[in-house]
């Protein structure tokens, strides 16, 4: 699933906890379902300057021939690439700073956000296990280097449904925004009628006090 489709859906999600009066940690929730991406995009950003201004890997190559050597030949191989990009993904980290911070959470003011992070990036990871084929996170990781869960479906691998899996990823995406715009407009609008409110109110005791003077 697509960085902010994980977000958008994250903040739905914190949003109807609140409701539900759960104490939710929203910044650190929001950032765990965004910040198991972000590794990755990095080294994607690092390494396709350095091939293509520093090191060429070929007399003639593209960003995208670049892309292609980094996301389907690097990616599987490189250290650097599996640590950074299962650190934020990997069930059992995750879980072990859920236990911490579940643990802590009365001690230490950063416990709950530790907790709340862990859960978005969870939540994240989950999502990625049931949404990648061949590229998914490494279920066992730091144990196990190389096992990952091959879902059915995915929302990119045309092999694997993703005609069907990225349309809906999209249209919910669509659903999404158009709730929280929604929300927005009606916040805006419950902001103006009240201070239209309190001016009317405002104007109105001046009014009677000047005619009480009088």
């Amino acid at each position: 699933m697509q960085t902010y489709s994980h977000f958008l859906m994250t903040a739905v999600l914190s949003r109807h906890l609140k409701r539900r009066k759960v104490s939710v940690h929203t910044g650190a929730f929001l950032l765990g379902s965004v910040l198991p991406d972000i590794p990755f995009t990095v080294l994607t950003l690092v390494y396709e300057t350095y091939y293509l201004w520093i090191a060429p890997l070929a007399p003639v190559q593209t960003w995208r021939s670049i892309m292609e050597y980094l996301h389907f030949d690097v990616f599987y191989r490189d250290p650097i690439w599996i640590v950074a990009h299962n650190l934020f993904h990997a069930p059992l980290i995750l879980l072990t700073c859920g236990l911490a911070g579940f643990s802590l959470r009365r001690r230490w003011h950063w416990g709950n956000a530790l907790l709340w992070f862990a859960g978005g990036a969870g939540l994240h990871s989950l999502i990625d296990v049931a949404t990648h084929h061949s590229d998914g996170p490494l279920i066992f990781f730091p144990l196990n280097w190389t096992y990952r869960f091959a879902s059915p479906i995915s929302y990119w691998e045309s092999d694997y449904h993703a005609g069907i899996v990225a349309p809906l990823e999209h249209a919910l995406d669509l659903l999404f925004l158009c709730r929280s715009s929604w929300r927005f407009c009606y916040q805006i609008k419950k902001c103006i009628a009240k201070s239209v409110t309190r001016v009317v109110a405002s104007v109105s005791t001046k009014h009677q006090q000047r005619g009480a003077h009088v």
